[in-house]
């Protein structure tokens, strides 16, 4: 890896372990006075983990007055919005005031801009009466959340949101550059974790090159967003996880056969019977199995009716479909399981969450199904051990798709 490829084009996910130690290893390239604050390992796991904003004291200079005087609604807003990215995805950001970046207010024939610059690059602009905001991010978390299929396309579309590949010329990064029409779609857009994880990748990258522009640094505009940014996270932050901290909605109670199952011809209450415990089974198999590594694991995730859902160590986000397989059903519970894991991924993606799916299944005997699995992202689980579970969820795919599956 050079310093003009900062992150590898493969197509590993962002959120594999493996990447933040890739990352980590360009920036170790790179002779910076960022190193005198904090290390290119810490600066890729910032980059990677859970979003947090920089806290507000210290902040990067004093403000004297009420940082709100003079602006509409609008404006405030604006503020707010500049504050916030500022204190997401600068790193060490109150440190680094002045030296790695500056927030200015400039007046390009279309009103008042607030701009962020970080070492040598522009990465953030939004207008002052709101009319649009832009965002450059680092190319490698998006284009894999495509490949995922993570990232609704056709909601960005719809929302107006312009997914440009961006020329700009700095150290040669593969960026883009995202424009949204208003703040409140950029809000939306910053809850995207991709997006997010982009921002920061960028920031990162560009904070730790050379920084000339120091004689421009203005630190009360710097401080008056900063305390703005205040408005937004005592919000509906754009970054809030709608799954609380622990990954699920509700703990996980088991399923139960009615007393009276309903009276129809065509119905065989033996075999619900016996898929109803098969599934109760391989749910409380995988929470015991994940149980014993200090994992909690609970049902349903930001309101979409999920099986199963945790956190790991690391913070990333797991949901489940278990399918219970009894009798000659293999296929269509697959089929189903599938079906429905990549459903729940797609509308929580559109939440801005990101997951790894994974699907459970008593067996398979149809070794198609794991490549099938492993194409979609899906990692597939047989619930006759957990022998490799440990592994493929560690990894995040499925152990047994390789080559030879195929």
């Amino acid at each position: 890896m050079t310093t003009a490829d900062p992150i590898p084009a493969a197509s590993t996910a962002w959120w594999l372990p493996e990447y933040v130690d890739e990352l980590a290893d360009a920036l170790a390239q790179r002779r910076s006075r960022l190193w005198q604050l904090t290390s290119p390992g810490e600066l890729a796991a910032w980059a990677l983990a859970e979003p947090e904003p920089a806290p507000l004291d210290p902040g990067p200079a004093a403000f004297e007055g009420d940082w709100a005087d003079g602006l509409d609604g609008t404006q405030q807003a604006a503020w707010a919005l500049a504050g916030w990215v500022t204190r997401m995805t600068v790193p060490e950001a109150a440190a680094t005031a002045g030296r790695h970046w500056l927030l200015s207010r400039v007046d390009q024939g279309g009103g008042p801009l607030l701009r962020l610059t970080v070492g040598v690059l522009e990465t953030f602009g939004v207008l002052e009466d709101g009319a649009e905001v832009w965002l450059r991010v680092l190319a490698a978390p998006l284009d894999s959340a495509v490949e995922a299929g993570a990232l609704d396309e056709e909601e960005w579309e719809r929302r107006g949101v312009e997914l440009l590949r961006d020329g700009t010329k700095t150290l040669s990064e593969d960026k883009y550059l995202l424009r949204c029409p208003d703040i409140r779609t950029a809000q939306w857009l910053l809850r995207q974790p991709p997006v997010m994880a982009g921002a920061r990748m960028l920031n990162g990258w560009v904070a730790a090159g050379p920084f000339p522009f120091k004689s421009r640094y203005r630190p009360e505009i710097a401080a008056r967003a900063w305390l703005a940014a205040e408005t937004l996270l005592g919000a509906e932050s754009p970054a809030a996880s709608p799954m609380g901290g622990q990954g699920f909605d509700r703990p996980y109670t088991g399923s139960a056969v009615p007393a009276e199952l309903p009276a129809q011809r065509s119905f065989d209450a033996a075999a619900y019977r016996a898929g109803v415990n098969e599934h109760d089974r391989l749910c409380r198999a995988l929470v015991d199995h994940l149980a014993a590594s200090g994992l909690r694991v609970g049902a349903g995730l930001a309101g979409v009716n999920i099986d199963l859902a945790w956190r790991d160590t690391k913070g990333r986000q797991f949901i489940a479909e278990v399918k219970s397989v009894v009798g000659g059903n293999e296929v269509e519970q697959l089929r189903l399981g599938l079906g429905q894991v990549l459903e729940y991924r797609h509308r929580l993606a559109t939440l801005g969450m990101w997951v790894t799916p994974v699907l459970i299944v008593s067996r398979f005997t149809d070794r198609a199904w794991p490549a099938i699995c492993s194409e979609n992202h899906v990692i597939l689980l047989q619930g006759e051990g957990t022998s490799d579970w440990t592994v493929a969820l560690t990894r995040g795919r499925e152990p047994h798709a390789g080559a030879g599956d195929r």
